[in-house]
């Protein structure tokens, strides 16, 4: 166990649900997919009931789901798609086919385009767009391993991270195209989150939670504690990720590190606005036999 540095409040918003992966968020609703009942869910973030938008959705990876105002975007390990669902529920639509499964691991959106990492049918990694409508499928970069994505007005910016070996760095590059810049190398990097100016990622191997510029390269350490598998986000104030089931935050200025919350199970992804920190929370084993999403509020 660990010695927990701050006051919270913890509210288990929805329980029993299996394997809730992907955590994603936007305006007053999260948005998830449950790996074991194969179905894209949704719930107030105040809590209440849970709603299905689709079934058959798989996913390998817990940047996978991505919103806007009217839809969900998902990446369905199932069958290699890309695809949009209204928030309300109601028919889902294949945005991209034929994206090799394994290579399905990041996914973002501006409000008008949707952004992915998968491989090309020679096994390189790709960064890839396509309209929120359907349509012409853009390559914008290659890479090794391209996982986590964001996105600002100008850029998408890439963890190329495969962490057992690769090229490991944090790349820019430009919405519609162009050269990719690398912003640091040498970086395992599991998640990555965006301010206006900066850029926030956990080293897989290192175990040191990174601060770089969005427009010079290099980076600094901010905490250490981020090794392992885990998700990590950012709000005003600070840069938030899991290790295993333990919540930690830390200055995004002055670095440190503090210890949140210790979940039950292990919780790969977390979703943050100004009030909360939300964590989907995996089953484990016989003794923690379903998968809940959990509302942390310091």
């Amino acid at each position: 166990m660990h010695a927990l540095s701050v006051l919270l409040h913890v509210t288990i918003l929805a329980s029993g649900l299996g394997q809730p992966f992907a955590l994603a968020g936007e305006g007053d609703t999260l948005f998830w997919i449950d790996a074991d009942a194969k179905q894209l869910l949704s719930m107030p973030k105040a809590g209440g009931a849970i709603t299905v938008l689709a079934t058959g959705a798989d996913t390998q990876s817990p940047w996978s789901v991505a919103a806007d105002a009217s839809y969900v975007y998902w990446l369905d390990a199932a069958d290699a798609t890309v695809r949009r669902t209204p928030r309300a529920g109601g028919a889902s639509v294949i945005l991209a086919t034929a994206q090799p499964s394994q290579g399905l691991a990041g996914i973002a959106t501006d409000g008008s385009y949707v952004y992915f990492s998968s491989y090309d049918g020679n096994g390189t990694g790709v960064v890839r767009r396509v309209s929120k409508w359907g349509g012409f499928v853009q390559t914008l970069a290659t890479g090794t391993n391209p996982t986590a994505l964001v996105v600002d007005s100008w850029f998408v910016y890439v963890a190329d991270a495969s962490v057992l070996g690769g090229n490991n760095t944090i790349l820019r590059v430009p919405k519609s195209g162009g050269a990719k810049v690398t912003i640091s190398s040498n970086e395992d990097a599991l998640g990555l989150a965006a301010d206006a100016n900066n850029l926030y990622w956990k080293r897989f191997w290192t175990g040191d939670v990174r601060r770089g510029s969005k427009w010079i390269a290099g980076a600094t350490t901010l905490a250490p504690n981020g090794g392992g598998w885990g998700d990590l986000g950012v709000d005003a104030t600070y840069v938030w990720w899991t290790t295993g089931p333990v919540l930690h935050r830390s200055n995004k200025l002055t670095g440190g590190e503090e210890v949140v919350y210790e979940a039950p199970s292990w919780a790969l992804s977390l979703e943050i606005d100004p009030s909360a920190v939300y964590l989907a929370t995996e089953r484990t084993s016989e003794e923690i036999p379903d998968g809940a999403i959990v509302k942390v509020t310091p």
